[in-house]
Formats: C-alpha cells, sequence, structure tokens
C-alpha cells in the first residue's frame, strides 16, 4: 500500500514518494516540485527491504495523459538505463533514475504532468511502484 507524500513548507523542497512493499520493506521516490523543458530529470530512490529481497529498477516507462484518451508511453526504461540493485533482507541500497527529459523520437517533452513507473521484483514477485513528475515551461 502506497503512503501520502511527505509534506514541505517549503515549494521548492523535494518531495518525497514512499512505496511500502511486502515483507515490511520500502521503496522512496525523492522527486522535486517541478523540472523544466529541454533538461533531465533525476530522481532518488532509497530501497529498505524488510524480511524479502528486492531487486530492480528492472524496467519501467514515462507515461503522459493523451485526453480525452488513455495514458501514452512518453518513453520506455530498460535494465541498461536503470541502475538495478539487489537489496537483500535487512539492507538498504540508493540509486539515481536520470530520464533525459525526451520522448521516444528523441524531442524533448513539453510541459506537463507524467508518470514514471518502475517494475521490482520483491520476494520473487513483480512489483510496479511509480511517481508523479511535473515539467514545468522554462
Amino acid at each position: 500500500m502506497n503512503q501520502p507524500s511527505v509534506v514541505s513548507l517549503d515549494p521548492n523542497a523535494p518531495v518525497v514518494v514512499p512505496n511500502k512493499v511486502a515483507g515490511d520493506g520500502e521503496v522512496r521516490f525523492t522527486v522535486r516540485p517541478r523540472y523544466t523543458t529541454g533538461s533531465a530529470v533525476a530522481i532518488e530512490l532509497d530501497i529498505r527491504a524488510g524480511t524479502l529481497q528486492i531487486i530492480g529498477p528492472l524496467s519501467g516507462a514515462i507515461f503522459y495523459s493523451a485526453a480525452p484518451g488513455p495514458e501514452q508511453v512518453a518513453r520506455r526504461l530498460d535494465a541498461a538505463q536503470l541502475p538495478g540493485v539487489d537489496v537483500q533482507p535487512g539492507k538498504t541500497a540508493h540509486a539515481t533514475i536520470t530520464w533525459d527529459g525526451k520522448y521516444e523520437t528523441g524531442e524533448f517533452v513539453g510541459a506537463g504532468t507524467y508518470s514514471l513507473a518502475l517494475d521490482f521484483i520483491v520476494g520473487g514477485d513483480v512489483k510496479r511502484l511509480g511517481t508523479v513528475v511535473q515539467i514545468a515551461a522554462r
């Protein structure tokens, strides 16, 4: 079950999005309140394995809403682009995900709200976790 984001009174403070996983583990995404168009997006991951091993992220994607239709894939992320970690029970790890801010076509995305979804293996089961990424015009 996902927990609410940690809130700060500083509008420019990083936002921490905790995701609880099986075995009393947690994967925390730390994002900036907004990123600018034409630049890379760096997202920090802090992974704490409880009683189950956590491996990943193994794959993922950036999605955007194409109203009124369903979400569309802006960019796929594969194992070569992701710093996959293997966190044994009772241990922690840190990783940084960097998205170049571009669509699959190589063009920079426009201002808007995007969703980052990353796939992990938690105790042998695949779990998709994510957060929202806000891109603002320069």
